[in-house]
This record gives structure tokens, sequence and C-alpha cells, in this order.
């Protein structure tokens, strides 16, 4: 919702969070821009990302589906994707919010076969997430992030699947 907004800006400007982003925090005109294409397509599609909210209701995260973008190197396809504040984490909040969106996903998307889901190679909590959740790697697929220069400390990626008869 459009007062998600300061939820979104608290978010992805945690450095526990923007350090899993590549590293460098998105300037207030880049935030508005994602967080109204995430509205914008989940509007249009009925999927996306959504908020993720603890007990007391205050916006912790955001997981979802997104579609790929054309420059990353297993386009086309969906990808399971997630961010979670540092003081939210060790919870369960992305697992139960994505045990929720991975069959529904598989049961209206057309023509969904796999969800993909990749992270830096030294990101272990969200390969644990992953694997809770079903994803299988598949090391012939990893890649370097096309956003990230080399040398970059994050470039190097894994890259796990899910797909329909896995659910």
């Amino acid at each position: 919702r459009a007062d998600d907004f300061p939820a979104f800006v608290l978010l992805h400007s945690d450095p526990h969070v923007v350090q899993w982003l590549g590293g460098s925090a998105m300037n207030p005109e880049q935030m508005r821009a994602a967080f109204e294409r995430m509205r914008a397509f989940l509007d249009q599609n009925g999927w996306g990302m959504w908020a993720i909210a603890d007990a007391d209701g205050a916006i912790v995260g955001a997981a979802g589906l997104e579609p790929l973008r054309e420059t990353m190197p297993t386009y086309p396809g969906v990808e399971a994707a997630w961010r979670l504040a540092f003081h939210a984490q060790g919870r369960g909040l992305v697992t139960t919010a994505m045990k929720a969106v991975l069959p529904w996903a598989f049961a209206n998307i057309p023509g969904l076969e796999e969800i993909q889901t990749f992270t830096a190679e030294s990101n272990e909590k969200s390969q644990r997430v992953m694997q809770r959740l079903g994803f299988k790697r598949e090391a012939s697929r990893d890649f370097d992030h096309p956003n990230l220069p080399a040398g970059h400390p994050l470039r190097r990626h894994v890259f796990y699947v899910l797909r329909w008869g896995d659910v």
C-alpha cells in the first residue's frame, strides 16, 4: 500500500539489508521508483512482493515473487525474493510467508514451471532459508551478478530452483 513507503525506506536503509543488495543504499528517488514499480506490478498482476509484518503489525520486511530482469543470466523466469530487517531475523517470518506464496504461485501463475532464487555465495542465511523452502541448488546455473563489478565480494551468486512438482 502507498502508506507502506516509510517502512520500505527504513528496510532499504538498514545496513544489514543493504549489505546483501550490493552494498550501497538507494537514494530517495530510487527508493520511490522501486517501491512504485513493486506496487504497480502487484496491482496489475495480482502477485509480486508483499510486506511482512511482525506480531505487533509493524512492517519488518518484504517477500514474494518478481519477474527476472532481462539483464539477469537466468532470464526469463520468476524469482523468489525476500528481505528482512536485522532485528526481525531468526523468527521464521520469511519462511512462513514464502510457504504460502510458493504453492499459490504454481497454482495461479499460468505456465509457471519453476521458481528461481539466488544469492551471494557468502549469504549463508538466505541459502538456509532457500533449503528450508525446498529449493534445490543447481551449481551449473551459478553466475556472476551482472550489476556488480569484477572483484566485488558479492558478485558470485549461487542458484537454487523449485519446480512445480516439488511443492
